[in-house]
């Protein structure tokens, strides 16, 4: 399978992940990975991270959109 992202460029690189947002395949050059902390909730109600952290594959087209997103809700936030 070829990158989804590069083939709009009119080249050719081989995928090697899935976009979590979107499904289109991505190549290395493309993909990005963030972190994701998964909690868990242990007595008298306290959240604690959950090690290690998992991974988030996004295209760039969606890692733009949740930068968006995540930007938007700080500025409300606060």
């Amino acid at each position: 399978m070829n990158c989804f992202d590069c083939a709009i460029q009119d080249r050719s690189a081989q995928a090697v992940a899935v976009c979590t947002g979107c499904g289109a395949a991505v190549c290395l050059t493309h993909a990005h990975v963030t972190r994701r902390w998964l909690t868990t909730t242990m007595a008298i109600n306290r959240t604690v991270s959950v090690q290690p952290p998992t991974r988030t594959l996004r295209c760039a087209t969606c890692q733009a959109a949740h930068d968006a997103q995540a930007a938007t809700t700080h500025a409300t936030a606060g």
